[in-house]
């Protein structure tokens, strides 16, 4: 009865569905402020996104009349619940993730793909051709960004000999942080890029450029639905956040300081949030690539450094 409380109370409040809400739209918001001030301009508050997801909500759903209705209704909610699972599968407050599962690496990696194949089924069932244009381009982004992401993991897994990322955290604990390791500095660099087409960040934000697709595959979603899908926006931003922390950043840490515990899931949220904000700057001071500039990029220069990474972790173990 216990575990059953257990996993409810994780999956609905922590690390799950409450505080993955309440972190991500803190850290969308935060994004939003220091975005305004990189461009010279005061920026929204800080709560502005809470704000926006908060009237979304209140507004009436709208199904536009050529969209197949139940894809079109069902895609933000299934990319939502896999984002939230991803949380319970990630290290917070120490090496232990809420949710236990062998070689949870690769759920991980399946479960990431699944709000980006939402969002194209979102996109093509909105009898829009924005949104057919736009799931269009994610599905091409989706093949060079992916492949990059996963050669940077395996190069970590290889260096680790681990497919569990309670065990690579615990082995950046003894051995310290694999991006020290200079063997894998290439594929830290890589998987940075890589999650910078994966949360569609500029310059990677072609699926749907605002000046060209209007908002590409999201174009029709309104009101409760939209308002869903930014959701699932903002918890993916800190679970691609917390991920790469785990696998190159050491993880959430106790600390000790002046006599004072700090918990790990403090040391979670500042690794986190600096992550978060590297890509902020990443998106502000580049413009937008075309969709065969950015596949050109990430097959020829991010996949060479993580290849570079997985070559020298096996012939330099």
């Amino acid at each position: 009865m216990m575990e059953v409380v257990d996993f409810v109370f994780n999956s609905l409040v922590f690390p799950g569905l409450l505080f993955a809400s309440l972190i991500g739209l803190l850290y969308v918001g935060i994004d939003r402020k220091v975005t305004g001030h990189m461009q010279n301009r005061i920026g929204p508050p800080i709560w502005q996104e809470f704000f926006d997801v908060g009237k979304l909500l209140s507004k009436e759903d709208i199904t536009p009349g050529a969209a197949q209705s139940p894809v079109f209704t069902a895609a933000p909610l299934v990319a939502l619940g896999a984002a939230v699972t991803v949380m319970l599968l990630l290290p917070i407050t120490s090496a232990q993730p809420a949710l236990m599962m062998v070689a949870d690496l690769i759920v991980i990696i399946y479960l990431l793909n699944i709000p980006a194949i939402c969002m194209m089924l979102g996109g093509y069932s909105s009898g829009s051709p924005f949104g057919a244009a736009g799931a269009g381009r994610y599905v091409v982004q989706l093949f060079s960004y992916e492949f990059v992401f996963i050669l940077a993991i395996i190069a970590a897994v290889v260096r680790v000999g681990s497919l569990s990322l309670p065990t690579i955290v615990g082995y950046q604990a003894q051995q310290g942080w694999l991006v020290l390791d200079w063997r894998l500095l290439p594929a830290v660099i890589a998987a940075l890029i890589a999650a910078q087409g994966k949360l569609l960040r500029v310059p990677f934000d072609i699926p749907e450029a605002e000046q060209e697709i209007v908002h590409g595959p999201l174009t029709e979603y309104s009101g409760p639905k939209l308002a869903i899908w930014r959701l699932a926006y903002d918890i993916e931003t800190i679970v691609v956040a917390g991920l790469l922390a785990a696998l190159f950043f050491g993880g959430p840490t106790a600390h000790v300081i002046s006599g004072i515990q700090i918990p790990g899931v403090v040391d979670f949220l500042i690794k986190t949030i600096a992550i978060v904000l590297f890509t902020t700057t990443l998106r502000n001071i580049m413009a937008r690539l075309r969709i065969d500039q950015a596949l050109k990029f990430y097959w020829s220069f991010a996949a060479l450094l993580a290849i570079i990474s997985l070559v020298l972790v096996l012939v330099m173990p």
